[in-house]
């Protein structure tokens, strides 16, 4: 429910300003969540949003087509008050929703997502894919501190970057050929346990959710739509990406 209302408003208020609250929220959660270590969290963003800022910048921050301000040229670059406003818009949808799934996914337990997923009469093989999903980042976690650790024991200087950087080849294939022969084994443990011979299993255990649990779940999605049908209708002003543009041109003009 958490990300679907994270997708309604990043993709449906078309201002740069709800993705980049959501991404404030997301970085508030990580660092008050018990479960979620903030370091996970922000090696994360770098990993998967950070590519997407570079790639972003370069096409339409300094590539952008067609007349636009220009702020900043280098032979055929230039750097445009237009291009720059959309490469924020893209990179800040993107992000927030990478921070929202990284925080699920450091916080949520696979079992329950996956109990969760049955009681919500989801396939049995579309629940086990997200609940494995999400059980893989602890797993690969867990497994890349094994293997650092082994590699310490053996001598390498583990704690510093270079030699990371020079192990990373070896790791990253032990990580996958792990993965792979964990994935076929749990495929063979859930076919001698029955997986799928029923049409409508029953979640392995009850949780219990309490009055503030099913008060949000029903005001979220309520707030969440009330909030696109506001921005839509014009009772909430939030500045597009194109209402910054002039604000960039005038800050190009005085620095």
């Amino acid at each position: 429910m958490l990300l679907a209302c994270a997708m309604l408003l990043v993709y449906g208020v078309a201002s740069p300003l709800m993705p980049a609250a959501v991404l404030l929220l997301s970085a508030a959660a990580a660092l008050c969540s018990p479960r979620v270590r903030l370091r996970s969290w922000l090696l994360g963003m770098l990993v998967l949003a950070g590519p997407m800022l570079l790639v972003v910048g370069v096409v339409q921050g300094l590539f952008y087509p067609g007349p636009a301000e220009v702020l900043w040229s280098w032979g055929p670059a230039r750097l445009t008050a237009e291009g720059a406003a959309v490469a924020a818009q893209l990179w800040l949808r993107v992000a927030a929703m990478v921070s929202v799934c990284l925080v699920f996914a450091l916080s949520a337990d696979a079992g329950r997502v996956f109990d969760a997923l049955i009681v919500l009469r989801l396939p049995l093989g579309l629940a086990y894919v997200c609940a494995a999903a999400v059980g893989m980042v602890p797993r690969l976690r867990q497994r890349l501190g094994d293997t650092l650790a082994a590699r310490a024991a053996r001598g390498h200087d583990t704690g510093r970057l270079g030699v990371r950087l020079r192990l990373l080849g070896g790791i990253a294939a032990g990580l996958l050929l792990s993965s792979l022969t964990d994935l076929d084994q749990r495929h063979d443990a859930l076919v001698q346990r029955g997986f799928g011979t029923a049409r409508r299993p029953a979640p392995w255990r009850r949780y219990p959710y309490g009055r503030l649990q099913r008060t949000l779940r029903w005001a979220l999605p309520a707030l969440s739509l009330a909030v696109v049908a506001a921005s839509i209708g014009g009772w909430l002003p939030l500045p597009a990406a194109s209402d910054l543009i002039p604000a960039l041109a005038a800050g190009s003009e005085h620095p």
